[in-house]
């Protein structure tokens, strides 16, 4: 059961990455494109600052959902590294559940956000606002499925004898 789940998470990063590489590109281009008909044509657009303002909001917040499955995030090891293995790997876990923790809250809180948003529409676009705000529940989901992976699957990015060579040290 525990490879389908990994294989479940490995799909899930999958079709993040390719989503924070399409916001991106698409952020890139219409920013490029606003450069262009600003400074050479001498005619700005007026939704591509919008336009990558989404993009840019979408890609952001879910990479840093791959920044808690990669565990790229911010964090001081110097303590945790010089612990004996069972102290570290509780503070590990312990981590890894305020983290999922913080993705629920910022799932529900945006959930709420989104639903105080129905009805507004973007100023350049006309878009509902609503697709902007929900980048924030959506990375909240994000970062909790990839913190809870961690608690419960272990890390994904070390080797299966990596993981045996913990659980046996700390016994």
């Amino acid at each position: 059961m525990k490879p389908l789940f990994r294989k479940g998470f490995d799909w899930l990063d999958m079709g993040v990455r390719m989503a924070v590489m399409a916001f991106a590109t698409i952020m890139l281009l219409a920013l490029a494109l606003q450069v262009f008909m600003r400074f050479v044509l001498d005619k700005p657009l007026s939704w591509s600052e919008e336009l990558a303002l989404a993009c840019f909001s979408w890609s952001m917040l879910l990479a840093i959902g791959l920044g808690v499955r990669q565990q790229t995030h911010v964090r001081m090891d110097l303590l945790v590294d010089n612990l004996p293995k069972a102290l570290s790997f509780l503070i590990e876990k312990t981590v890894m559940l305020c983290i999922a923790g913080f993705g629920a809250f910022l799932a529900v809180a945006g959930k709420d956000y989104v639903a105080d948003a129905v009805g507004t529409t973007s100023a350049a676009i006309g878009y509902p606002i609503v697709y902007l705000y929900a980048c924030a529940p959506v990375c909240g989901v994000v970062i909790a499925l990839f913190a809870l992976e961690h608690l419960f699957l272990g890390d994904p990015n070390k080797s299966q004898d990596e993981l045996v060579e913990i659980n046996v040290s700390k016994e």
